[in-house]
């Protein structure tokens, strides 16, 4: 099992949309807007890294409203 932390900064005013748009992700365990460089806090775990690659280029990534992410992975 692979957790995942991944940052996130969204177009300007779509913090909320995003977030809606990830806790529909099955790989998606927790999500969180924040404050601070980063508009979004993503947990996520899968059952390996080419799944977790899967997910961050096919899922997260894809979503129209997310600009970068930063992916963190837990040891």
């Amino acid at each position: 099992m692979v957790t995942a932390f991944i940052l996130a900064t969204t177009k300007t005013g779509k913090e909320k949309d995003v977030l809606t748009d990830l806790l529909r992700i099955e790989e998606v365990r927790e999500a969180y807007n924040v404050y601070g460089d980063y508009d979004v806090l993503i947990k996520a775990e899968t059952k390996d890294i080419d799944s977790l690659n899967d997910v961050l280029i096919r899922k997260i990534r894809s979503l129209p409203n997310i600009a970068m992410t930063t992916t963190m992975i837990g040891l």
